[in-house]
Formats: structure tokens, sequence, C-alpha cells
């Protein structure tokens, strides 16, 4: 059997254009393929470029946080030593309320003994008083 060369041409012909018509779908597609990388690439750069500046931002912020860090704990620490002082201060304004306390018993007692020894000098002075004889009014 054999195929008519007429027949022979038309299937060359058809196998041609479906060879074109898949070369120019190729075409296309990687056209579109290259367009598409071109906006993923122009994408990558923005994201690369702000990603360097997020990172440089992050590193300034890490920068100022150790610094204000180390601001704080000099802070606290001054705190600590101002607040060990104020409890020093505090335990010896205590001792001297005690001090006080102990003088002002120590007050008490001796005007106590003050009130009966002026008691006893009123008593004594009444005495002798009464013992004087009277003198005459001028």
């Amino acid at each position: 059997m054999s195929i008519p060369v007429e027949q022979h041409q038309h299937a060359e012909l058809q196998r041609i254009l479906k060879i074109d018509e898949d070369a120019t779908t190729v075409i296309v597609q990687v056209g579109e393929i290259a367009e598409t990388q071109r906006k993923h690439t122009a994408m990558l750069e923005r994201h690369t470029v702000y990603h360097q500046q997020h990172r440089s931002d992050l590193t300034g912020l890490r920068r100022d946080l150790e610094d204000t860090r180390a601001e704080m704990n000099t802070r606290f620490s001054a705190l600590d030593d101002d607040f060990a002082g104020l409890k020093t201060d505090v335990a010896g304004l205590k001792t001297d309320v005690a001090g006080l306390k102990t003088d002002v018993a120590g007050l008490k007692t001796d005007v106590s003994a003050l009130k009966t020894d002026v008691s006893q000098i009123k008593d004594t002075l009444g005495v002798i008083l009464s013992r004087l004889p009277e003198q005459p009014a001028a």
C-alpha cells in the first residue's frame, strides 16, 4: 500500500504547520516566563533592599536597646546603693529614736524626782516659816 504523493505532501505540510504552531506557542510561553521572571526579579530586588533596610534598622534598635539597658543597669545600681544607704540611715534613726525614748523616760523620772524635791522643799519651808517669830508690821 503506498500513500499517494499528494497525501504524503499534505501530511508533511500538516506536520510542519503543527511544528510551527508548537514553536510559536513555546516562543510565547518563553516570553511569558521571561516577563514573569523579570517581575519576580524586580520584586526580589525590592524585597532585598527592604530587608537590608530592615536589618540596618534592627541593628540600630539593638544598639539603642543595649545602650538603654546599660543606662538602666547603672541607674538601678545607683538606686540599690541609695536604697542601701537609706536602710542604714533608717536603722540609725531607729537607734536614735530608741535613745530619745530612753532619754525622755529618764527626763520623766527626773521631773518626777524634781516634783518630789520641790514638794519636800515647800514642806520644809513651811515648817521653817512656821517656827520663825512673826515680825511686826511696819
